[in-house]
């Protein structure tokens, strides 16, 4: 730590090349983990046996040119509420099965509206692709579900847009078309969401039923209409349902119900979320990738800053280290001195830029997720700052320990 000290702004510069290298690469590593445990957590909510009808496929679709084939797709027919009552009714694979239909009226309560997010009529069990905590009120029952009941259960930014002011807006009224309906629960503030089937906070859901009395969800013309039928498996059968059972059956039932000959092609798309979560997979490997270049280019800078401190330190103490091979210190103990310095200078740089990692992830705001430095990647960094130091001071200190004792106290 003398030597180290001795001449401050050049241990300052080397300690700088390692504490930026470290820094970049920890940082990628923290945010690109953060981001795919949100990632996965959110998808382990859904479940990963989801199984989802719907008018366009999430893979993209390419022609022999590389275009995506969108216009094959225009003339689809929307999932329509028919479909699922069939589906319900004669699906032996599907475990838990609800439909959704989303679509965009203006609402009001008293003087205020509401025409942001969109209502979402829901049936079955909807809870399947709505996992956020109810904060106040409860949920649907089945008899409101079986029988239309005029109520919803709003998101916190609609109670905030309708109801400012008001503690508990459950038990309020809102209109829709001239028609009332009354609040039974409000949802959580879930804020930007990146695996979600809805703006949650934005949302008005209410029963299917009740949606067919104030518009037409299977009318091509709605406005930003979007349907979907979502399936899971059964569970705790002695025989377990594989999600291909589970397609294979709703393909054949679809196209029985479209009527659909051998050679027509199908005009749904049965999707799953584990498509997506591939596409996010490929995404993090490509920014892990980019992180280790960029950190591995200032660590390059930092090395070079370490040996050139640790030639330095071999020129200004040449005498001494001739002084102790002539009192008898073997090779090995001068090697391993000035391999210590090295790794110490090192490990002092990567443990700033590692604190610095900390420092930013008090600062940055949890928008979409949340940012948490992990007790792997402090070893991870500490880890790389150690092999950067020893690799670094290998050939300082092996010019060290083969200076002659003579000509070294002479110098």
């Amino acid at each position: 730590m003398r030597e180290l000290l001795a001449d401050k702004f050049r241990t300052t510069l080397s300690l700088a090349g390692v504490c930026i290298g470290i820094f970049s690469i920890v940082a990628v590593f923290t945010v690109v983990d953060s981001l795919k445990e949100s990632v996965n957590e959110g998808f382990r909510k859904f479940g990963s046996d989801m199984v989802m009808v719907e008018r366009l496929p999430l893979e993209p679709d390419f022609d022999q040119d590389g275009r995506q084939r969108l216009w094959q797709y225009e003339s689809r027919p929307q999932i329509g509420w028919q479909e699922y009552l069939f589906l319900k009714e004669n699906s032996a694979t599907a475990g838990q099965m609800a439909f959704s239909a989303s679509f965009e009226m203006e609402c009001a309560a008293g003087r205020e509206s509401y025409q942001e997010g969109a209502f979402v009529a829901v049936d079955g069990d909807w809870r399947m692709m709505v996992k956020e905590k109810i904060l106040q009120g409860r949920g649907f029952t089945s008899g409101e579900l079986a029988g239309g009941a005029a109520v919803t259960i709003i998101g916190s930014g609609v109670a905030e847009k309708l109801f400012a002011g008001v503690a508990d807006p459950v038990g309020k009224m809102m209109t829709v078309g001239g028609t009332p309906f009354r609040v039974i629960g409000v949802f959580a503030p879930a804020g930007e969401n990146l695996v979600s089937m809805m703006d949650v906070d934005c949302v008005r859901l209410i029963p299917v039923r009740f949606a067919l009395r104030i518009a037409d969800i299977d009318s091509p013309t709605l406005k930003n209409r979007i349907t979907s039928i979502s399936h899971q498996a059964p569970e705790g059968r002695p025989e377990p349902i594989s999600k291909e059972e589970l397609k294979s059956e709703l393909r054949i039932l679809m196209r029985q119900h479209r009527r659909l000959r051998p050679a027509q092609e199908d005009d749904f798309a049965l999707n799953e979320l584990s498509f997506v979560a591939e596409q996010f997979q490929s995404v993090f490997g490509m920014v892990n990738k980019v992180g280790w270049v960029v950190g591995l280019f200032s660590l390059l800078v930092g090395g070079f800053g370490i040996a050139n401190i640790m030639y330095v330190s071999v020129e200004e103490r040449t005498r001494i280290i001739g002084i102790k091979k002539a009192l008898g210190a073997r090779k090995r103990v001068i090697t391993m001195q000035f391999l210590a310095e090295a790794a110490t200078l090192s490990i002092l740089g990567g443990g700033a830029g590692i604190a610095l990692v900390w420092i930013a992830t008090l600062i940055i705001p949890d928008t979409l997720f949340p940012i948490c430095l992990s007790i792997a990647n402090i070893f991870k960094g500490l880890a790389i700052a150690l092999i950067i130091g020893v690799v670094s001071g290998v050939a300082p200190a092996r010019r060290a320990a083969s200076l002659h004792p003579v000509e070294a106290i002479n110098s």
